[in-house]
């Protein structure tokens, strides 16, 4: 799921997940899963989460071409990861 990972600066990456599009609705909660275990991983590292946005990317469904209908399909995920002071790796 993750599609790049970004040096952004001496203490900062910046780690892009993107599921596959199925064409069903996004599970948020398997997403955001799917980066805490990830997350989980990194803190070993010494890296934490310091903010996350989205991105939509695909938007389905849509009823009678009404507005704000429908669900995502595909969508990424933009994290922000700092290395905590004082931690090695």
């Amino acid at each position: 799921m993750i599609a790049g990972e970004f040096a952004a600066g001496p203490d900062h990456t910046i780690v892009v997940y993107m599921p596959p599009d199925l064409g069903v609705e996004l599970d948020a909660i398997q997403l955001l899963a799917e980066i805490a275990d990830d997350a989980g991983a990194r803190a070993g590292r010494g890296l934490r989460i310091l903010s996350m946005t989205t991105m939509p990317l695909r938007h389905a469904a849509t009823v009678f071409g009404q507005e704000g209908s429908g669900y995502e399909t595909k969508v990424a995920i933009a994290v922000v990861f700092e290395h905590w002071p004082g931690a090695s790796g």
